[in-house]
């Protein structure tokens, strides 16, 4: 299965990454058959780009020669919650209209960032090793800035990242200690909802 990608930055792409490896490996066709897809990041630009870029794919997917140029089966769109209602509004409304388009639509409450804080033991154990491990304020959606929790508890406080701020680099290093199970429990609104129309779509596209 190929995946498009359609998230703000790069940091986003990474915490996906191993979230979505564990989602398709707990069907029972992957688990026979391995994670036999690629993850295809379509340029991010910013949130706001996101309909866009969504609206230019589901014309695109009319075309038969356009359709096999991508060559998606399925493309995920995540989005941060926080001052975004106008964008996830125009997400709503180009997949409402895209009837058929293969999407799966996700919104992290307030950030991604929130995600990594809800399995936070145990990328901490094997990622940041920030001991005593720092407890956190609020669970991971109800903190109105899980980004900054995550800096100022963990990230410069880690003997093991080299950076006092959240890039790229420091989401590479946590995603792969992200396990789905935990992160749905503990941002249900969020992640749990994603994954649970995430295994129903996969699911629904094989049947095809």
């Amino acid at each position: 299965m190929r995946i498009g990608l359609l998230v703000e930055g790069g940091i986003d792409e990474e915490i996906l990454q191993s979230p979505i490896d564990q989602l398709l490996s707990a069907l029972p066709q992957h688990r026979r058959r391995g994670a036999d897809y690629y993850r295809v990041p379509f340029p991010p630009n910013g949130y706001a780009e996101i309909p866009k870029n969504l609206k230019m794919l589901v014309k695109l997917r009319d075309d038969a020669s356009e359709r096999r140029r991508i060559g998606c089966d399925l493309f995920v769109v995540i989005l941060d919650s926080r001052k975004t209602d106008e964008v996830q509004r125009q997400i709503r409304d180009v997949l409402r209209s895209a009837e058929g388009f293969p999407a799966v639509y996700g919104v992290a409450i307030q950030e991604t960032e929130a995600w990594v804080l809800g399995d936070i033991e145990n990328v901490n154990k094997h990622a940041l090793k920030v001991y005593p491990e720092p407890k956190l304020p609020k669970a991971p959606e109800r903190d109105p800035d899980p980004k900054k929790t995550l800096v100022d508890l963990f990230v410069r406080a880690s003997p093991i990242l080299e950076y006092d701020t959240w890039n790229t680099e420091c989401a590479r290093t946590v995603a792969p200690y992200l396990r789905k199970d935990t992160v749905a429990v503990r941002c249900p609104k969020g992640f749990g909802k994603f994954a649970s129309v995430f295994g129903r779509t996969v699911k629904r596209l094989r049947q095809v």
